[in-house]
C-alpha cells in the first residue's frame, strides 16, 4: 500500500548525507542508488497493481475509514523490512571483494589443506 515511503525517504535523507560525506563517499553513492531505485521499483509495482493512482484518493488499498494506523503500520514494518533489506543487499556488495580477495582464498585454502 505505501511500502515504497521509507526507502524513498531514506534515499532522499542519503542524498542529501552524500553531499557532505569524505571518506565514505563511493560506499554511501551506491546505498543511495540502491535505495533509489529500491523506491522506484516499488512505485512501479504498486502502479502496475492499481494501488498507487494520480487522483485523490492516491493510495487505492487503504481505507480512511479505518484511520491512519494500517498506514502507519504498512510504511513501518513491510517499508522498514524491504530498506533493511536493501541494506544487507549494500553490506554484502561492500564486503564481497574483501571476503574474495586472492589473500583470503589463499588463506581458507591452506586451511582447508591442512585439514
Amino acid at each position: 500500500m505505501a511500502c515504497f515511503i521509507t526507502p524513498l525517504v531514506a534515499a532522499v535523507l542519503l542524498s542529501l548525507a552524500d553531499r557532505r560525506s569524505g571518506k565514505w563517499r563511493s560506499s554511501l553513492r551506491l546505498l543511495t542508488l540502491l535505495m533509489w531505485g529500491g523506491a522506484a521499483a516499488l512505485v512501479a509495482d504498486h502502479v502496475i497493481t492499481g494501488e498507487l493512482v494520480p487522483w485523490p484518493p492516491f493510495l487505492t488499498a487503504w481505507n480512511p475509514a479505518e484511520g491512519l494506523l494500517p498506514l502507519l503500520e504498512e510504511i513501518t514494518f513491510t517499508g522498514g523490512a524491504i530498506t533493511i533489506s536493501i541494506l544487507g543487499v549494500w553490506g554484502v556488495a561492500l564486503l564481497a571483494p574483501r571476503l574474495f580477495s586472492s589473500q583470503t582464498i589463499a588463506k581458507i585454502r591452506s586451511t582447508i589443506l591442512k585439514i
